[in-house]
């Protein structure tokens, strides 16, 4: 690079250190002819562009200096300075000796925190190399493992790594992977210890390094936050590739969605062989983003194909393929024309190596192959920035503290950022959505897998909420593995299986959560009123029977701690032959002195059903015929689409008046829970806010708005419906008599709707208009409305009006003849009420008499 002495010029360059190099020396020079020049250098800068195999190591633990180097002993083990009879692999004389053990799990032990520059969210690799004091016929094996205590626990126990058999002539290596968070608080003490399959044996450890292999996430103001936008107009392929780089990416001017260009994938080999991209740098763990392409497939045969969007990434070695549309993907018909698939707000949750990071498209058939050649078009990535929480609005669980305790369905998700400060400050119960479930905690027989729960269950200690436990038996067998309902058969034997099974599932999780869970769903679902008995006929039943419920009740109440609630949790028991089935089932379950403590209502509804009146008469159905069990709103939701619609699809554009529709909604949903509240102990939403609900995948793949807050964590009018319905838009609206003329035989009645100042009354229309004689000679006036009812007013502005005109024929009654007019007006469909008038057959001695109009609202 020329220099001079004008001005400042920028050198640089990277290089990359080889395994056998013992020293480097970095130095600068002058080349060319004035190299006996003086010069000046500053601002020197080496970073890091990539971590070393194994990482780059943070803290070593050799022992050289005669001391323990801040390990401890971890039980009643001893722990001292010795030489070793063989060198560690690194040439060291000293290691540790532990001796003194008489437990498995006792030996070396170091607090994690006390070693420099460890940070909460990076990826750490520890490596250690024991021998055994004396040779041990049992061929023994050394386990890292972690305790962790925050405020939620005094330890949490994780395994690391287990070693091959251990030797007394030589080293065996143990190597392990850890990451802390800072979930649900800060720990307090993060321990790194050693223990043995032997309880007896001492042995040495030396060679201790500690690697990062993945730093901490940066802040999203660190973050390239550009994203990616492709769209092929310039006539390459931008920066996509082949994932195997056998098939063949082409840009094509055949079909674009938008503009002249796209990009064709032919040639594929596998269903996973599609296009690929590197989103190094441009997607970071902990961030969430917008993801959209356009699809076409290359036939138009009219078959179908399920394309899935996906990631690959790689951290020290490890690959993993996260989906990222909902598994398996998005239905494309080869029908001639682009299919968006479109994901909001996908949360990346993978570290990655420096450039091991891919975005893909595959293919997804039920079976076999499937390597239709199609096209992309007008992809993109798009960083969401982190939403921030209104905290000038009332809470929703202390709205409603006199009443019952207000909970949220979460998953990991929800523990930090934004979304932990919504559920605080709103919630005060949870339950997990997916990770206390069977396939969930014990996907592999006898294998439990515990860690995502138990956050999500640390979460809520630490900020003093109650769980609900979500749940032990499943009885149409989703999210089941195989294993439970062994060979699916009625034999003797597979009834001994299964019941042990369920026994023993049921056992391990409640006695892990204990006290912490203060209410299980115990069976999930298991009503069908097409049966003759009511009961699903899932895989459970298949085998056992209804005795499966039986069964898993049984097991909670004896292995449970004593006061854990236990409930049977079903859908749609508004429904009249459901809730039929539910107290017929109850009833058996009472009779024969099985233990139950509570029904859950999941109340998944639509904005068009069911109705109030429904979801009242069936919490009072219940109470009515066992006042004794505690009733709960397990799962609410308010689907913005009507119940059986699978084609209405808003999109990102949600019209305000449906939301508005909504919240007038909910707002009779609470009033009635508020009325309930003696017969019903708990009311949880299924989630918190927009951007994370199941129904955006169910009954089909759209963007659905269910939840009291808005994709950016917004109250919306569902939240006001719920807290504080004077903020709903059109609250205020009011009717008046603004005009009554004419004569007896036509008197025309004008009525006017004023909108208060909130926002608009959408939809607003007379639904009927009616008179009722209550006082002179009978008779029959003829009321004539402007249209057939319901009467539209339509859309009314804030502080605005909008009127109509009935004209009302009195002929024949006599002069003296008093009625009550009403007039019941509906707005945004709940928003409801009726406009009530005295008024005499005379309009001239009506006005005289009463001195003006008598006029009410509700």
């Amino acid at each position: 690079m020329p220099i001079s002495d004008s001005g400042w010029v920028q050198i640089g360059g990277s290089y990359t250190v080889s395994a056998t190099e013992t020293g480097v020396t970095l130095y600068a020079q002058l080349v060319g002819p004035t190299t006996a020049q003086s010069f000046y250098l500053d601002d020197v800068v080496i970073t890091q562009t990539a971590p070393p195999p194994g990482g780059t190591p943070v803290a070593t633990y050799n022992f050289s200096d005669g001391g323990l180097d801040g390990w401890t002993p971890f039980g009643s083990a001893t722990l001292a300075n010795a030489a070793p009879l063989v060198l560690d692999p690194a040439g060291d004389s000293l290691s540790l000796l532990v001796t003194n053990r008489t437990a498995g799990y006792m030996g070396p032990s170091l607090n994690l925190l006390s070693a420099p520059n460890l940070a909460a969210g990076a990826t750490y690799q520890v490596t250690a190399y024991v021998l055994l004091a004396a040779p041990d016929s049992t061929n023994p094996t050394a386990t890292l493992s972690i305790k962790t205590a925050d405020c939620a626990t005094s330890g949490a126990y994780s395994n690391l790594a287990t070693s091959a058999a251990l030797s007394s002539t030589a080293w065996t290596k143990v190597q392990g992977t850890f990451s802390f968070s800072d979930l649900p608080g800060l720990s307090t003490s993060l321990i790194l210890y050693m223990q043995s399959s032997s309880a007896t044996d001492s042995f040495y450890i030396g060679g201790v390094v500690i690697s990062e292999l993945a730093p901490a996430p940066p802040s999203p103001s660190q973050q390239d936050n550009s994203g990616i936008s492709t769209n092929f107009e310039d006539g390459g392929l931008d920066g996509w590739s082949s994932r195997t780089g056998s098939s063949t990416l082409t840009n094509s001017t055949a079909a674009a969605h938008t503009g002249t260009h796209s990009l064709l994938t032919t040639g594929r080999v596998a269903n996973y062989d599609g296009p690929q991209i590197n989103v190094n740098n441009k997607m970071y763990p902990g961030s969430n983003y917008n993801i959209s392409a356009w699809v076409l497939i290359d036939s138009n045969d009219g078959s179908n194909h399920v394309i899935n969007m996906s990631l690959q990434t790689t951290l020290d070695g490890n690959t993993s393929y996260p989906s990222i549309t909902p598994y398996p993907g998005i239905t494309v018909p080869a029908d001639g024309n682009w299919h968006q698939i479109n994901v909001m707000g996908y949360t990346m949750a993978n570290s990655y190596d420096p450039g091991g990071a891919y975005l893909y498209f595959q293919s997804v058939p039920s079976s076999g192959n499937d390597l239709v050649s199609f096209y992309i078009n007008d992809f993109q990535l798009t960083h969401v920035a982190p939403p921030t929480t209104q905290t000038d609005i009332p809470s929703i669980y202390k709205t409603f503290a006199d009443f019952f305790p207000v909970g949220a369905e979460i998953d990991s998700t929800d523990l930090s950022g934004p979304h932990a400060q919504l559920l605080t400050m709103h919630f005060n119960s949870i339950t997990s959505g997916n990770d206390m479930k069977w396939g969930s905690v014990e996907a592999t027989e006898g294998v439990y897998t515990y860690a995502t729960a138990d956050t999500e269950v640390g979460e809520a200690v630490c900020n003093g909420m109650r769980i609900r436990g979500h749940n032990l038996v499943w009885a149409t067998g989703a999210q089941t593995p195989a294993y439970a309902t062994g060979d699916g058969t009625n034999s003797a034997a597979n009834q001994a299986l299964v019941t042990a099974n369920i026994q023993e599932h049921i056992q391990s999780e409640v006695q892990h959560f204990g006290s912490q869970v203060y209410a299980w769903d115990v069976v999930n679902e298991p009503l069908d009123p097409s049966q003759p008995d009511c009961l699903d006929h899932g895989p459970f039943y298949q085998v056992l029977g209804k005795s499966y419920i039986d069964i898993a009740l049984q097991a909670a109440r004896q292995y449970a701690p004593a006061g854990t609630k236990l409930f049977i949790n079903d859908h749609s028991t508004t429904d009249p032959n459901r809730l039929a089935c539910l107290v017929s089932v109850v009833r058996d379950l009472r009779s024969r002195g099985i233990p139950l403590d509570g029904v859950g209502h999941e109340m998944h509804n639509a904005i068009n059903y069911p109705t109030v009146e429904s979801m009242v008469h069936a919490i009072d159905t219940m109470h009515e015929n066992f006042p004794e069990l505690e009733q709960q709103v397990t799962e609410l939701d308010v689907s913005v689409y009507n119940a059986g619609d699978t084609v209405s699809n808003y999109g990102n554009n949600i019209p305000p008046s449906v939301l508005a529709e909504q919240g007038w909604l909910y707002k009779h949903y609470f009033e009635a829970f508020r009325r309930l509240s003696g017969k019903l102990s708990a009311v949880t939403f299924w989630g918190m806010a927009d951007d994370d609900t199941w129904l955006d995948g169910f009954p089909v793949t759209r963007t659905d708005y269910p939840l009291p807050f808005d994709m950016n964590l917004q109250a919306k009018p569902a939240y006001w419906g719920i807290v504080d319905p004077t903020h709903l838009p059109g609250y205020g609206l009011k009717f008046e008599i603004t005009g009554d003329t004419g004569n007896a035989h036509a008197r025309v009645v004008t009525l006017t709707a004023t909108n208060g100042d909130v926002g608009p009354a959408y939809a607003t229309q007379i639904t009927s208009f009616s008179l009722k004689q209550i006082f002179g000679r009978p008779c029959s006036p003829v009321v004539t409305p402007p249209s057939a009812f319901p009467v539209l007013l339509g859309d009314i502005a804030a502080s605005a009006t909008a009127s109509t005109s009935f004209t009302i024929d009195f002929a024949g009654c006599d002069p003296f003849a008093h009625f009550i007019l009403k007039a019941p007006w509906t707005s945004s469909v709940y928003h409801t009420g009726t406009f009530t008038w005295e008024l005499d057959a005379n309009k001239d001695r009506d006005d005289h008499d009463h001195g003006g109009h008598d006029h009410a609202n509700r």
